[in-house]
């Protein structure tokens, strides 16, 4: 399993060990976890091979008494946390799916935090060297999302 992913301070897209302060009920009291088994290492995803994936939003009860499942997605994110932008309700995952002619291509996922429904992606490269190897997804002041890859830094900003 994966990390949560969480909102920054006071609405703004953050770092994960910021404190929570919900700009709208439900962000604050729920957890996204990924399932990233299989990725050891960059020879992991070489020949167009990816981890077993998806991602699963969960909400703590108000009242303490348990948790519930709200969606599960099949989005393929091998080495990344998910980051939230408060600012659009985003997930931004670093997603790569199996290809069968051995193609490795990346992209930057965006989901629906309310839905778990894929909004879009944009290819960031193909190949080893847009492997992002458990580097974190920053989002920048005007909504650049950016991620480190042995390549140097991919940089997606949504257009919509």
């Amino acid at each position: 399993m994966g990390h949560p992913a969480r909102p920054g301070r006071h609405g703004r897209p953050g770092h994960l060990g910021d404190p929570v302060r919900p700009a709208r009920r439900r962000w604050g009291d729920s957890l996204v976890v990924e399932n990233n088994y299989g990725y050891e290492n960059p020879t992991s995803l070489l020949l167009g091979r990816s981890v077993v994936g998806g991602a699963t939003r969960i909400d703590v009860r108000p009242d303490g008494s348990g948790c519930d499942t709200v969606w599960e997605s099949a989005v393929r994110s091998p080495s990344t946390v998910p980051k939230l932008s408060t600012a659009n309700g985003l997930l931004y995952f670093y997603e790569k799916e199996p290809n069968a002619p051995g193609i490795d291509a990346w992209y930057l996922t965006a989901v629906d935090f309310r839905t778990g429904e894929r909004r879009w992606r944009a290819l960031t490269g193909t190949g080893p060297a847009y492997d992002n190897n458990w580097a974190p997804i920053t989002i920048g002041p005007d909504g650049t999302a950016y991620a480190g890859v042995f390549n140097g830094i991919v940089a997606v900003r949504d257009t919509h």
